[in-house]
């Protein structure tokens, strides 16, 4: 009986196990996605976009429109008097702004975006352009405008101060690559999906996107890459050098969510990973930062440390670094020099200070991108519409998010109440 119980119990172990596929932890970062971007500032985001997006509705007895309309009026409003050059968002309007999007925070939280017309017809909506029936939108049209939206801004508020990474991320999500035109807007944002999914832990999802990339660019290698070369500040390279380095950030970024995953054998696939990324990198004779901290990494894997010091010598000169990770990578030379790389590699420079490293270089790239000049360049449509917009949101949400907090809801009504009896009645319903 207990032999039974024993085989039952492995039987049922082994079926745990296979549950451990590429697929089944791809779905698990899917739901952690999800919670990820299901905070107060995103869902704010998402109600002003709501609100843009619901103002070009041509039927107001539509079902979806009706839901939000009474709440998106302030947000409107607001919009507006920024445009007329308004400098800042009073104590008021940020608390009235608060309150509707308080008013409506669970249903915004349930409702997709994407089932109102696009952005950019939103914005027409609020100068004027005619409101838009939702009978007649071409389904397949609408899914690949909204995409080209959602891609155009993760991209554009990726480097935005006070909006980044996090906005992008929910952007990111909303985005469907299979239904963007083969171009090289898809292949930037699938690295720079892969990117932010990485910077969050969802390493499966990350991988996933990178290797439907790499896939893209083999079988793309004449394709021209503008963006990409002022992506990353490639401006002297030529399109196929592009291509090549290009080619290698998406393995080396592959490789960094194998390394971060758990199973034995997607670490052996990082390693194969960093060998194409350092090969690609060598070709093109670039020497930077992501390519000493693999270079060091890759011989301090195999057994040869010594090879490792250069590079690390590299990594510690470099201004990119605060003084604690300089500390940090010497500590990881005097290791070495100890004959001592296991103590290095489990120790100070490992997995999560080889990916804190590579994500503050990356970064550090991104905040020298002027989006709005690369996309006016390339001339996109609607740029300066959505940069306004982007402009606007800022503003709002700066001036709304203090309110999520009872110690400045406290502080928003000492304010009030300097200001007088009048504007206190007026902010009496706000609590």
């Amino acid at each position: 009986m207990k032999n039974l119980i024993i085989l039952v119990c492995a039987v049922l172990l082994s079926g745990c196990s296979k549950e451990q596929t590429d697929k089944a932890l791809l779905d698990l970062d899917k739901q952690r996605l999800e919670e990820n971007i299901n905070y107060d500032k995103i869902v704010f985001y998402k109600f002003a976009k709501i609100a843009i997006r619901s103002n070009a509705v041509l039927d107001t007895n539509n079902a979806d429109y009706k839901k939000f309309s009474s709440q998106t009026r302030n947000i409107m409003n607001t919009m507006h008097q920024l445009d007329t050059n308004k400098k800042s968002i009073s104590v008021m309007e940020a608390l009235q702004l608060y309150n509707d999007y308080r008013k409506v925070k669970t249903l915004v939280k349930n409702t997709d975006e994407d089932i109102f017309p696009g952005l950019i017809e939103g914005f027409n909506g609020m100068y004027g352009a005619p409101k838009i029936d939702l009978k007649t939108i071409n389904p397949v049209e609408k899914i690949r405008t909204q995409n080209v939206e959602h891609a155009i801004l993760s991209m554009a508020v990726l480097t935005t101060r006070d909006l980044g990474q996090p906005f992008a991320l929910y952007e990111c999500s909303k985005t469907q690559p299979e239904f963007l035109d083969d171009s090289e807007i898809k292949t930037l944002l699938e690295f720079v999906r892969g990117f932010l999914f990485f910077g969050n832990n969802l390493f499966y999802l990350s991988e996933d996107g990178l290797s439907r990339n790499i896939k893209w660019l083999d079988k793309n290698e004449d394709i021209a890459l503008p963006y990409t070369k002022a992506f990353f500040g490639w401006r002297n390279l030529s399109d196929e050098q592009t291509h090549i380095a290009f080619h290698g950030m998406n393995y080396l970024f592959r490789g960094f969510d194998r390394m971060r995953m758990e199973r034995k054998v997607d670490e052996e696939r990082s390693l194969e990973d960093f060998d194409l990324f350092v090969k690609d990198m060598n070709k093109l004779g670039l020497q930077t930062e992501l390519v000493w901290i693999v270079d060091a990494y890759l011989n301090l894997k195999r057994e040869n440390p010594e090879k490792a010091v250069p590079a690390l010598k590299k990594l510690k000169t470099s201004p990119l670094f605060s003084e604690a990770e300089r500390e940090a990578i010497q500590k990881t030379i005097d290791y070495v020099k100890n004959r001592d790389a296991d103590a290095a590699l489990n120790g100070v420079y490992d997995k999560t200070f080889m990916a804190k490293l590579a994500s503050k270089y990356m970064i550090s790239v991104l905040s020298k991108i002027d989006w709005e000049r690369v996309l006016q360049e390339n001339e996109v449509p609607h740029t300066a519409e959505i940069f306004a917009g982007i402009n606007k949101f800022k503003a709002m949400s700066n001036a709304v998010s203090q309110y999520t907090q009872a110690t400045t809801i406290e502080n928003g009504k000492k304010e009030i109440t300097k200001k007088g009896s009048k504007l206190l009645e007026k902010a009496k319903n706000l609590w």
